[in-house]
C-alpha cells in the first residue's frame, strides 16, 4: 500500500522569541502526523535559540532540526537552507511570528491530492500579538464571497476537510509579477516544483518577502491554487516585515515602508527572475526542457503588458 507523504515544515526564525514556541505547538498540534520541522535560525541575538533548543529537547518523538547560520544571510537563503535539508516530497515555509490551524497540513495535502499544482494558498485568519483573533476574514486574503459564512464563535477555526472548496490559478487568471495569494505562511509546495530554486545564488536581493518571488516562480512552474479556508494565523504587530498594524476597517492601509517595498518588489521581481533563467538556463533546460524554458522567458516578458494595463487602469 502506498505511503501518505512526509511533510517537510520549515521555519524561518530570526529574532522572534516572544513568539517562536507557538508557532512551534501550532505546527505540534497538526491532526496530520507524517511531517517533520526544520528551523533556520537567520543569526538570532535574543534567546531564539536557546528556546528551539529547549523545544527539540521536550519533543523527541517528532524530527526536528535547528541549523544556525553564521551570519545574517535572510528570508531567502533561510529557505534554501531548509528546501535543502528537506526530505518531505511537499514543504511549507512558516514564519516564526505566525501560527497554522491544526488542519492546516490535512486540507492542504487534500488539495494537492486532487490537482498537481506546484504550490496551494489558503486564506488567513489575523491575530494579535497575544494571539487574540481580530477576523478570519482577512482583506489580505484572495475571498470567493464578499462575506463569510457565520459560525458560532467556539467554530471559527474548524475546517470542513472533507468539502473544501478550491480555485486554480496560472499565469493566465494570475499574470506574472502580481500577487494573487495570502502571505508566506499560508501555502504549501510540492518540493519537486521549487528545487530549481536552490540553483539561486542571489537571494541578498530577497532579504525581505521573499514570498514575492517564491509564489511568482512557483506559479509559472506549475500553476496555484486558492484554498477558501482560513488556515494560517498572520500576526499583526510592529515588529515583521511590513511593519503591520492592527485590522482597523475593509482596507489595507500600509505604511511609507510597506509601500516602498512593494513598489520595490514589483520593479525588481521581472528582471531578477528573466536574469535567474538567462544565467542558470542549463539547469532550466534539464528541468524543463529547452521549449519549455523558452516559454518560461516569454511568460515573464509578456507580463510586461499587464504592468502597463495596470497603469492605464489610473
Amino acid at each position: 500500500m502506498p505511503d501518505l507523504p512526509l511533510i517537510s515544515f520549515i521555519v524561518t526564525s530570526y529574532n522572534y522569541e516572544q513568539y517562536i514556541l507557538k508557532t512551534l505547538e501550532s505546527i505540534k498540534s497538526q491532526t496530520y502526523d507524517n511531517f517533520e520541522i526544520i528551523i533556520v535560525d537567520d543569526k538570532s541575538s535574543d534567546k531564539s535559540v536557546e528556546l528551539i533548543n529547549n523545544f527539540i529537547e521536550q519533543n523527541q518523538h517528532i524530527r526536528i532540526i535547528l541549523i544556525e547560520h553564521k551570519e545574517n544571510l535572510g528570508q531567502l537563503a533561510a529557505f534554501q537552507t531548509g528546501l535543502k535539508n528537506a526530505k518531505g516530497q511537499f514543504v511549507s515555509f512558516i514564519d516564526s511570528d505566525d501560527v497554522i490551524s491544526k488542519d492546516y497540513a490535512k486540507t492542504h495535502l487534500k488539495v494537492h491530492m486532487a490537482t498537481s499544482v506546484a504550490f496551494t494558498s489558503s486564506q488567513i485568519f489575523e491575530i494579535g500579538e497575544n494571539d487574540e483573533i481580530h477576523t478570519t476574514y482577512s482583506v489580505s486574503s484572495p475571498q470567493k464571497d464578499n462575506h463569510k459564512e457565520i459560525k458560532e464563535l467556539n467554530d471559527i477555526l474548524n475546517i470542513d476537510v472533507e468539502n473544501v472548496e478550491f480555485k486554480l490559478l496560472n499565469t493566465k487568471n494570475a499574470p506574472f509579477g502580481g500577487w494573487w495569494w495570502s502571505p508566506c505562511s499560508s501555502a504549501m509546495f510540492r518540493k519537486s516544483s521549487i528545487e530549481i530554486l536552490l540553483s539561486y545564488d542571489e537571494p541578498k536581493n530577497w532579504r525581505i518577502c521573499p514570498d514575492k518571488f517564491l509564489f511568482n516562480l512557483a506559479n509559472l512552474i506549475g500553476g496555484s491554487a486558492i484554498i477558501y479556508e482560513p488556515l494560517a494565523g498572520y500576526r499583526r504587530h510592529r515588529q515583521n516585515a511590513g511593519h503591520s498594524t492592527y485590522v482597523c476597517g475593509n482596507k489595507r492601509y500600509n505604511n511609507d515602508f510597506t509601500t516602498q517595498l512593494n513598489i520595490k518588489n514589483n520593479m525588481k521581481i521581472r528582471p531578477l527572475t528573466l536574469r535567474f533563467i538567462r544565467r542558470k538556463k542549463s539547469v532550466f533546460n534539464e528541468l524543463f526542457g529547452r521549449k519549455n524554458t523558452a516559454k518560461l522567458y516569454l511568460t515573464v516578458i509578456l507580463s510586461y503588458f499587464y504592468v502597463l494595463k495596470q497603469i492605464f487602469k489610473f
